[in-house]
Parts: C-alpha cells; structure tokens; sequence
C-alpha cells in the first residue's frame, strides 16, 4: 500500500467515524457499523464508507454513505450513487437478506465538522404532503 493509499484510507475511516459518533450521539441511532468498499465508478479509487444502522424515527436498518466536501471528494455521478445502491445490495446478500435498498441517506461532512444528511431514493418517488 503507497503513501497516498495509507492517506486515503485514514481519510476515509476517520470521515466515517465522525459520521458514526454523530449518528450515534447526536440522532441516537443504534447497532452501527461500518462497511468500507472501493466506488467502483471512481476513476481516483475513492473508497466510500457506507454505514448501517438503526434510526430511532423507523426502528428500521437505514444505509448511509459518507462524503467529503472537500474538492477532491465533492463532485457526484449517477454511476457512484448506482454503485452505493450495488454495493449495499451486496452487503445484503452477505447476509442473506436478499434486498436493494429503497433509500440510502448521503452523509456530507463540511471541513468544520459539520454533518449535513440528504435521502436519496432508489428511483421516483411520490413527494409527502404536508
């Protein structure tokens, strides 16, 4: 592993355990865990921490999936976010529960620590009336 594969995955890692501490503590999420997979449609080789755990408001597995929001990590596609739906639908499979996520939530954190969260769907969907 080079230099700058060592920086990517401290880069990584600790981006995740920041998003990590902050569902746990601040959202009271539960059972968190991270997965740490390579975005297959990044040319750079980004590795894109996904978390699971249990949100508080569904009491169900939510998926979310850290980025950075500095100007190496900033830009998105819709190949990366097909490839999270992928790659969480593989983690599934790992354990044998055999689903595409319907929703995973993106998880962008500013360089001042700040953590914003944004839903993105698998697809249309039907706006909620208020």
């Amino acid at each position: 592993m080079s230099d700058n594969d060592n920086n990517t995955h401290t880069n990584s890692s600790s981006l995740a355990n920041q998003v990590k501490l902050n569902l746990i503590h601040y959202n009271l999420w539960t059972d968190v865990k991270i997965y740490e997979t390579l975005s297959s449609s990044s040319s750079s080789g980004i590795v894109s921490p996904i978390l699971s755990g249990i949100s508080p408001t569904t009491k169900e597995t939510e998926w979310v999936v850290c980025k950075s929001l500095d100007k190496s990590d900033a830009q998105l596609s819709t190949q990366e976010i097909e490839s999270w739906f992928v790659q969480i639908e593989k983690i599934n499979v790992k354990w044998h529960a055999y689903q595409r996520p319907k929703k995973i939530i993106i998880a962008i954190v500013n360089d001042d620590s700040t953590v914003v969260y944004y839903n993105i769907h698998d697809g249309l969907v039907k706006p909620r009336q208020n």
